[in-house]
């Protein structure tokens, strides 16, 4: 492990215990506002970061491997964890499996799909970004339903922001191929960045709208991630 694991993971930590202190001081403030999507969206930004990772084993161990396992306990009762505000998104604030299928689908892109980062990237947004946002949108904006309780504003707004982030995500991973920060060159799609984005929003969106949502925090990003790279991703 290097100095720059080192600083990947001061940031990917802080990152997570800045969502956390979001949603307890909107908690504390008695919001009424989904502060299990601002823990979703908020801890996405890792992938910011996460290129900075000499090995994938480093970031498995000492970051996917102990969320996994704070996740699981806070799903269980009368532990430390599940006693705490992790615990209470976790189990009374929404499906109870989803934070921890959300880790374990990290865990499972950092795993296979190491020589595919940008694909890894675009998955993980299309899980954060996307399905939060169409939680958010569709439950303020929701009106007109459509498939498994699903709202059509929410489902565009899935469409809207992994389409948007995808966008932002190919083109930061390009900018850091082309400065010599990311040699590994697999942030060039054999279509237009515009066809990439709509691909992944589209499947992202169709991927929300039909899978059970105790299980869309797994699905959703695998799925995504294959397909970005069978576009060379």
């Amino acid at each position: 492990m290097n100095s720059q694991d080192v600083i990947g993971l001061v940031l990917v930590y802080a990152i997570i215990a800045v969502s956390l202190a979001i949603v307890m001081v909107m908690e504390r403030r008695g919001t009424d506002k989904n502060v299990r999507k601002i823990v979703h969206i908020g801890v996405g930004f890792f992938v910011f970061v996460w290129w900075m990772f000499s090995e994938n084993w480093i970031m498995f161990v000492f970051f996917a491997l102990p969320f996994a396992i704070v996740l699981f306990a806070a799903m269980l009762k009368d532990n430390v964890v599940s006693n705490s505000t992790l615990g209470d998104i976790a189990n009374n604030q929404g499906h109870k499996t989803g934070l921890f299928l959300y880790v374990v689908s990290i865990g499972v892109l950092i795993v296979f799909f190491w020589g595919h980062w940008t694909a890894a990237t675009i998955g993980i947004v299309a899980m954060t970004w996307g399905d939060g946002f169409g939680s958010v949108i569709g439950k303020r904006f929701g009106r007109h339903r459509i498939l498994n309780g699903k709202s059509l504003e929410g489902s565009l707004a899935v469409f809207a922001a992994t389409a948007v982030m995808t966008a932002v995500i190919v083109l930061f991973y390009g900018w850091l191929t082309a400065s010599g920060f990311y040699p590994t060159g697999d942030s060039i799609a054999i279509v237009p960045v515009w066809a990439v984005s709509v691909i992944a929003g589209f499947l992202a969106m169709v991927l929300e709208a039909l899978c059970p949502g105790q299980y869309d925090n797994l699905v959703i990003p695998l799925v995504v991630a294959c397909a970005m790279v069978l576009l060379g991703l």
